[in-house]
């Protein structure tokens, strides 16, 4: 938590420069900028994954992003896994959020998320596990093309033991608007010990295409050791 209280800080500290970042990173951390109204974006993922245990599995992702009002979008995922006894469906997750202000107006850009993701028992190896998390999202353009993001997380879990924990995600992302785009993650929970950092690239391509491209190294014991990602991204 003294963390993110510091990077808040840091952000605070740089001037603000208005430059749209509105795709969300690779592994989820959740921008600032939210679709116009009526627009439509569907996702396709597909992964690989090392877990603590030496397992590789394969998983594969269907999403989409609608844009409610120009201040307000909703999002969803689910995905399917497996582990070489055919295919199982893993996890859900639905997701609103809601921006206070138009970009570079306040001296962080703030907006609110709450999602619920719903994990199976294939997925947890123990039992079904469903949470629902408000989030805050803070971001900040330290430059004309640098675009710097934190997701502040606390997760309530519904099933088992019901308990509030705290999560982060900060992402970094350069350039804006060019054909290639460069960042990278840095996701943790604290309470689980897990923490993950996800340098990725993205390609722009023509009819509003995009590609995008990653690899997820753990930092804990705790962590998957890693996870190769790709994302093809399309506005309809």
């Amino acid at each position: 938590m003294k963390g993110a209280f510091a990077v808040v800080v840091t952000l605070l500290l740089f001037p603000s420069v208005t430059f749209a970042h509105r795709d969300d990173y690779l592994d989820e951390t959740f921008v600032y900028l939210t679709l116009g109204r009526h627009e439509v974006e569907i996702e396709g993922w597909a992964e690989a994954r090392r877990d603590t245990d030496h397992r590789t599995a394969g998983w594969y992702t269907g999403a989409f992003e609608y844009g409610i009002s120009s201040h307000w979008m909703a999002d969803g995922a689910a995905q399917i896994f497996h582990r070489g006894d055919g295919l199982q469906f893993g996890r859900l997750r639905i997701e609103t959020r809601a921006r206070f202000a138009e970009e570079g107006r306040w001296p962080l850009d703030v907006a609110a998320s709450t999602e619920y993701e719903h994990e199976t028992r294939a997925s947890t190896g123990v039992e079904n596990e469903d949470v629902l998390t408000p989030r805050l999202v803070l971001s900040r353009d330290v430059s004309r093309d640098l675009n710097t993001t934190l997701n502040l997380d606390f997760p309530v879990r519904l099933s088992g033991e019901r308990d509030i924990t705290f999560a982060y995600a900060l992402g970094v992302r350069y350039p804006a608007e060019t054909v290639v785009r460069v960042g990278t993650e840095l996701k943790g929970d604290p309470s689980e010990h897990t923490a993950i950092v996800f340098p990725q690239v993205w390609f722009a391509l023509p009819k509003e295409l995009t590609l995008k491209f990653g690899t997820g190294i753990g930092l804990t014991p705790r962590t998957d050791r890693w996870v190769a990602r790709a994302v093809a991204e399309i506005e309809l």
